[in-house]
């Protein structure tokens, strides 16, 4: 599990080339992409089994063979209920699909994809002829770069070009900001729970900061995280508690204290519904 949850900091490739390639593969159901976003744009091809995404607003079911797109400054996070999945990432910043700040292809397709004056789709799911296209050309992204031959940088940002263009030429010409808006809104909300984690929150605290109804805020918070407000911020304090039974031998019961657990069988409660064990079998099995 990853216990970073905060915006995602990773330089992927260099100031040169800024882009980087993943590959995660989960054993059992409890493996899960924890809830985090980034400034850069990712293409991620499922390789293994099924999971569920949550991108943004939208909860996507995602199959082996299929695709997604992530947008710059999304909300994303996946989990399976199933057995082993998988994927591989292509992660990189939109500059690496510059190109000169006063020709064609800059002013007429690489600003508006940077702008977000397109609603591209999020799942690619291979049905039709132009999503397979766009499956095949990531795929020869993925084996170019593990190869890394001469002109593989060449090769790799003329697929991504064509992979832009296939997206172009099937979204819609219409602007995200409002969403947008809301989901920053929400990420302020989302660091400050990570941030204070282990002091007492109210939830009028975290509506105001959202601007929002306490109504309003709790539904939207949850179709975005898949959680309430309250239980993410037990989460996230299971998340710190697990780092302090790996890595100290502070009391259990002083590990629930320092995370924001004011009652110790509550503490117990949260873990054992996160983690699916206790803490002291946690402790145990993961102490290094």
């Amino acid at each position: 599990m990853d216990f970073n949850l905060l915006k995602e900091n990773r330089q992927h490739g260099d100031f040169t080339f800024p882009i980087g390639f993943y590959t995660m593969v989960y054993h059992d159901p409890s493996g899960m992409l924890d809830l985090h976003w980034h400034d850069e744009l990712e293409f991620l091809l499922m390789t293994a089994g099924t999971a569920t995404f949550r991108v943004g607003d939208n909860q996507i079911m995602v199959k082996e063979g299929q695709a997604l797109f992530i947008k710059s400054g999304e909300i994303h996070s996946a989990f399976s209920d199933g057995g082993v999945w998988g994927f591989s990432a292509i992660v990189f910043h939109p500059n690496l699909l510059n190109s000169n700040p006063y020709d064609k292809i800059q002013n007429d397709y690489v600003n508006p994809i940077k702008n977000r004056q397109y609603v591209f789709t999020t799942l690619i799911a291979g049905e039709e002829l132009w999503e397979r296209e766009l499956i095949d050309h990531l795929k020869k992204i993925i084996e170019i770069a593990g190869k890394k031959e001469y002109t593989y940088e060449l090769l790799i940002k003329a697929h991504l070009y064509s992979i832009f263009s296939l997206l172009l030429r099937n979204a819609k010409t219409e602007t995200e900001r409002d969403l947008k808006y809301k989901c920053d809104r929400l990420k302020n909300v989302i660091q400050y729970i990570q941030t204070n984690y282990n002091r007492h929150i109210h939830l009028s605290e975290l509506s105001r900061m959202a601007n929002m109804s306490e109504g309003h805020f709790c539904r939207y918070f949850k179709k975005i995280v898949a959680k309430t407000p309250i239980e993410y911020l037990n989460y996230i304090r299971v998340i710190k508690a697990c780092d302090l039974l790996r890595n100290t031998d502070r009391k259990i019961l002083d590990v629930a204290m320092e995370v924001g657990f004011n009652n110790f069988s509550y503490f117990i409660d949260r873990f054992k519904k996160y983690m699916k064990i206790t803490p002291a079998e946690y402790r145990k099995k993961y102490r290094f």
